[in-house]
């Protein structure tokens, strides 16, 4: 199958850590096609192959063939890197067909056009991007902090769990790693050594590859409309008015209490400043100092409020909580609601 559009663009990052945002923002110029996350899908038909395993954990692959189960594939390593393992190179194939089957899927009658994917895989970041023939690579990095106050905001540290597992596995990791791993005891901090460990690998990548453009998320969040022109450029798109005038839109919208994007929990469209600082309120405070005091004893390079870093006030984090606890009453009544009515209600 050939390539039905002009260049790819891979959009990755920290799952919770704002790609959504970033993909949104680049798919609104008109020159963009935007597929959210092509590798979410069940067993694509050209392939009959579930691709979610290949890139969610980087460990095990394939839960379908032609609707029967086959055994899993291992993976050596949790943070995967371009090989020349015939496994990898099969799979390689397998991902690239993906993507340009489900963009004709998605663009019937389209050519020329610029794809821009969304997979927030940190781990296989080197593998996927070759495996897909990535022309450009846009990494999102998210302050740790921020990334476990996200995944406990909305519940999903059991994929975090399943994550840990894995990587405690991984037996070609350095031995400070694996002292670093072994020193986590809470669920909040592996977590943290876990997005710690996925931004010097993604770093890394940056660095060693000159197609690459890094995208710090306090600094999207503090200037989207900079960013996104920056990326733009980096892509290759022309900023000209009418892509600016559809960049101000998408910039414009924000979620009232009690509403969401679309995409279920995903809220694109929180204002900027108030994504920014959110987990500096919202994390509780015992569990954020647990972690500053495990960043200060292992040395880990995260910067913390207070060095480097604006923290909020107690007034300011009283009023941030109020405005929650309005959003999730507004959410709750809307439930009761649609409930009542005997309606499907979506999810908040």
């Amino acid at each position: 199958m050939s390539r039905p559009f002009r260049t790819l663009t891979y959009v990755v990052g920290h799952s919770r850590g704002g790609t959504t945002w970033l993909g949104e923002l680049l798919g609104s110029h008109p020159a963009v096609r935007y597929i959210f996350e092509p590798f979410a899908s069940q067993a694509h038909p050209c392939t009959g192959i579930d691709m979610q395993t290949v890139f969610n954990g980087g460990r095990f692959i394939v839960h379908r063939k032609r609707g029967r189960p086959v055994p899993d594939i291992p993976v050596p390593r949790f943070f995967r890197t371009v090989t020349d393992d015939p496994t990898d190179r099969r799979l390689g194939q397998l991902a690239s067909m993906h993507v340009e089957a489900v963009a004709a899927t998605a663009f019937p009658q389209e050519t020329g056009y610029h794809l821009a994917i969304k997979q927030p895989r940190i781990e296989n970041v080197g593998w996927a991007a070759a495996a897909i023939a990535a022309d450009h690579v846009v990494a999102l990095d998210r302050h740790p902090l921020g990334v476990v106050n996200s995944v406990r905001r909305w519940g999903m540290l059991k994929w975090a769990r399943i994550e840990w597992e894995i990587v405690n596995r991984d037996a070609t990791l350095s031995p400070g790693m694996q002292r670093l791993i072994a020193a986590a005891e809470t669920p909040e901090e592996r977590l943290l050594v876990l997005t710690w460990l996925r931004s010097r690998h993604l770093r890394d990548f940056v660095a060693a590859t000159p197609t690459a453009l890094l995208v710090e998320y306090d600094s999207l969040c503090a200037d989207p409309l900079g960013h996104t022109l920056k990326v733009w450029q980096h892509v290759g798109l022309v900023a000209d008015s009418e892509a600016r005038r559809a960049l101000a839109a998408m910039l414009t919208k924000r979620d009232r209490p009690g509403e969401d994007s679309g995409s279920r929990f995903l809220h694109v469209h929180k204002d900027p400043l108030a994504r920014q600082h959110a987990w500096r309120h919202e994390l509780p405070d015992s569990i954020r100092r647990r972690l500053e005091r495990f960043i200060l004893r292992h040395a880990l390079d995260i910067t913390l409020p207070g060095h480097g870093l604006p923290d909020l006030s107690a007034a300011e984090r009283l009023l941030a909580r109020q405005a929650d606890a309005l959003a999730i009453g507004t959410h709750l009544k809307r439930f009761a609601g649609a409930v009542a009515r005997g309606g499907r209600p979506q999810a908040a």
